[in-house]
């Protein structure tokens, strides 16, 4: 791999890590109590950015490796409880999301650290 294709790869791996982050804010500004736009209602893991990145380019690229593999569960869960965070807001029950949010920061920074050795294991690459 010349320096220049690992330089895209992590660029492409960045993206996808900022797209995750920004989708979690989401999460975060309906706990909050703010409204946000009905793009980011709930998706399937497969429909947000990230995950079409993690389905698509992503596995093509990275997955052989099995600290990639190891996202997929905690992504399909992330979801799962934005969803519910997102009803349990707009149903006026904000403690109960606020508890959700917390299980939502504990798996997000599960994805971000395995993205992290993934980051790892192709910058280490010749």
């Amino acid at each position: 791999m010349t320096e220049a294709q690992k330089h895209q790869i992590l660029s492409e791996l960045r993206k996808a890590k900022a797209a995750h982050i920004k989708w979690r804010s989401y999460a975060y500004a309906l706990v909050s109590g703010l409204d946000i736009e009905p793009e980011y209602s709930p998706l399937e893991h497969t429909d947000c950015a990230f995950g079409k990145w993690y389905h698509g380019a992503g596995q093509e690229r990275f997955g052989h490796l099995d600290t990639y593999a190891g996202i997929d569960v905690p992504h399909r869960i992330l979801h799962k409880i934005y969803h519910r965070i997102y009803h349990l807001a707009h149903s006026g029950q904000n403690a109960l999301a606020e508890q959700e949010a917390k299980r939502l920061t504990e798996l997000s920074r599960q994805v971000l650290e395995s993205l992290e050795l993934v980051e790892q294991e192709v910058a280490a690459t010749a």
